[in-house]
């Protein structure tokens, strides 16, 4: 038991001390490549740092695949904004998407600035130029009806593409940006469509070109209501973008594990008088996948091969050791639990000695179930190149 608690102790010990952490990337903007121009760091949590341009209020990094299309392949997206209002000259953004090995990557920097409130509003008036042109087009007198050219859903659709294209190079500082119009756009294009005059004024012509105006003109002012208060936050505008075309990442290593853990063999009887051998042991495993996309279960699996530090003695008193060396050896799998915590399970290959009186000894192979947890010491090895 006291030996139990001991490897308790020391598995929660190489656990604390074996947290990963960011590996830290230095971006050069003048050169535009990292770390002097070495391979980024593959397959863990990285750090991105570098000096900020002038007047900088917000910084985004992409990530896409290398020869990726930049507007539908992105695989990540992180963003710094400068709440100190720019008292920093330095950044340090945390990258949460971890590179494959031996892999290529484009990566795209995008820096913003913050606009004056009449820059601001000035890209508010254009939006809305751009609206109300649209609906214009899209508004037409049939007769004594008022009709859409297009469907309500469609029409806001498109408008809504309209504003997301004219914000692309701007942000939010709120990350209030643009999702989508109120219901109030699309509730006044409903009335509009297959709207009827409503009479005929003294001279007995119809009103709709009147109706129309008016219509047209409610709709405008909804969909300026809207822009308005989408413009009245703080924004910034892109004034630098850099592209890293190509860049590779670390080539890939082969790894394997020591083990340390404690466990349980089971050696013969039934629930009600079971009998078992409980031991230390230590072993190597070999994971069944380096790569950080594969399933979960093949991530978090490895194969494990090793050995008990103990001898056991079965309920008769009979000596259980191991086939190959003086001890008991186990095969099987692991399953990561938590961080350098696993659960193991398999096969012990044991050797049992049986004493026949004046006849001497007679050993026996078998095979029992075992389970146990145990922490992991991860090592590498490279092939070189």
């Amino acid at each position: 038991m006291k030996q139990g608690i001991i490897f308790s102790l020391l598995i929660l010990m190489i656990a604390h001390f074996g947290f990963g952490q960011y590996t830290t990337v230095q971006y050069d903007l003048e050169k535009n490549y990292f770390n002097e121009g070495q391979a980024l760091p593959a397959e863990k949590p990285l750090m991105f740092t570098g000096v900020i341009p002038r007047v900088t209020d917000i910084i985004e990094i992409s990530i896409f695949p290398s020869k990726a299309n930049q507007e539908k392949d992105r695989l990540y997206l992180a963003s710094w904004k400068d709440f100190d209002n720019n008292a920093n000259t330095n950044y340090s953004l945390a990258v949460n998407y971890r590179l494959r090995a031996s892999e290529k990557y484009d990566f795209r920097f995008d820096f913003f600035q913050k606009m004056s409130p009449s820059k601001q509003q000035e890209l508010a008036q254009n939006m809305i130029d751009q609206l109300t042109a649209y609906l214009d087009a899209n508004f037409l007198i049939k007769g004594h009806k008022l009709e859409l050219v297009k469907s309500t859903k469609r029409m806001v659709s498109e408008m809504e593409e309209i504003v997301q294209e004219a914000l692309q190079n701007y942000r939010n500082q709120n990350d209030a940006g643009f999702t989508a119009f109120s219901p109030a756009i699309r509730r006044q294009l409903d009335k509009i469509d297959g709207y009827k005059s409503p009479g005929k004024d003294a001279e007995g012509s119809s009103l709709i070109n009147t109706s129309a105006a008016e219509q047209l003109q409610a709709i405008r002012e909804a969909v300026t209501t809207d822009v308005k208060a989408l413009m009245s936050s703080s924004w910034s505008q892109k004034t630098v973008s850099r592209y890293v075309d190509d860049y590779e990442t670390e080539r890939k290593k082969g790894s394997f594990s020591v083990n340390l853990g404690y466990g349980g063999i089971y050696l013969d009887g039934n629930l009600d008088n079971l009998t078992f051998g409980a031991s230390p042991y230590v072993g190597l495993s070999l994971p069944l996948s380096n790569s950080a996309i594969a399933p979960k279960f093949l991530r978090n699996s490895s194969l494990i091969l090793g050995a008990f530090w103990e001898n056991f003695e079965d309920e008769a008193g009979n000596q259980i050791s191991g086939l190959i060396v003086d001890r008991p050896i186990y095969a099987g799998l692991d399953y990561k639990l938590f961080e350098f915590i696993r659960f193991n399970a398999g096969a012990a290959f044991l050797e049992k000695t049986t004493t026949n009186g004046s006849d001497g000894s007679n050993k026996r192979s078998i095979i029992r179930p075992f389970v146990g947890l145990s922490a992991r010491i991860d090592l590498s090895v490279s092939f070189g190149k």
